[in-house]
């Protein structure tokens, strides 16, 4: 078990930005890099000036706002509460605010399995790809590039860390699905625990759900998963009986590996948020 506590987390500007637009951001963990199921979560502040143009991945994206509002052009605008996935290979944006905003972002490997590039290499690549060419709009431009519209700054940062062509996954979903979890009713379960299903698409892709925890109730994960506390406070305790406890508070984050397990007794009403990672096959 890892607990990211949100509190003793530094708040940091992005320097060179391959997007545009203020950028303040807290890193809330990641995963092993090079593997299929790399993930890295993200708490980030945006100003009125940030813009992404419509672009696509080769990892999926879920989104969750938490202040202010993202327009996504045609795709639909994010609200405070809403939880979007951007799959894969599907095409979204521009992206645009006129807001102030707030937004948990987890980009993890899809069922490509192409992965996550890792942050340390993005950030290298970003770097190095900006001392020989530019970054306008969203979008690079190499050296005595003048005549074109650039590449994709994502995909340009991604092809210099791996030394290759990008060649993105086959396109599942037509758009983005944007979901609004309160028009999803709570289903019961254990004493003082109620859950919700935000989605499940299977097929080796990131599964939201939400839990809402009454003060002393029990709630036991299993990952592999992450784990955003939204609301209230308690205590975590890794494994069984003998294993570590710590205390959780709002937008601390529990991540567990396959096979890890812990137990969450909240002292007060909770609200989780839990992103259940794919699981990939391996080579024997």
């Amino acid at each position: 078990m890892q607990l990211v506590r949100y509190a003793d987390t530094e708040l940091q500007t992005r320097g060179i930005n391959h997007r545009v637009g203020t950028f303040r951001y807290k890193d809330l963990g990641e995963g092993e890099p090079g593997t299929p199921g790399n993930f890295f979560l993200r708490l980030v502040w945006s100003q009125t000036d940030f813009f992404s143009p419509r672009h696509l991945h080769n990892f999926d994206q879920v989104r969750v706002q938490i202040q202010g509002e993202f327009d996504f052009a045609t795709d639909g605008v994010m609200k405070p509460g809403a939880v979007a996935y951007f799959p894969e290979g599907t095409p979204y944006g521009p992206q645009t605010s006129q807001d102030e905003t707030i937004q948990l972002v987890l980009q993890i490997g899809g069922p490509s399995g192409a992965g996550y590039m890792s942050e340390v290499q993005r950030v290298a690549a970003v770097d190095a790809l900006a001392k020989v060419g530019r970054f306008s709009e969203g979008r690079y431009f190499a050296p005595g590039d003048t005549g074109s519209t650039g590449m994709d700054s994502l995909q340009a940062a991604w092809e210099y860390a791996q030394g290759r062509k990008m060649v993105y996954p086959p396109q599942r979903f037509q758009k983005p699905v944007l979901m609004n979890p309160e028009a999803l009713a709570w289903q019961a379960g254990c004493r003082g625990i109620e859950r919700r299903q935000v989605w499940d698409f299977g097929g080796q892709t990131v599964a939201v759900a939400q839990y809402r925890l009454a003060a002393a109730s029990t709630l036991e994960l299993e990952g592999p998963l992450s784990c955003f506390v939204e609301q209230g406070a308690g205590q975590v305790q890794a494994g069984g009986a003998t294993g570590q406890h710590k205390t959780f508070e709002p937008f601390d984050v529990v991540h567990l590996k396959e096979g890890e397990t812990v137990t969450l007794k909240p002292q007060e009403p909770a609200k989780l948020l839990v992103f259940a990672h794919p699981v990939f096959e391996t080579s024997p």
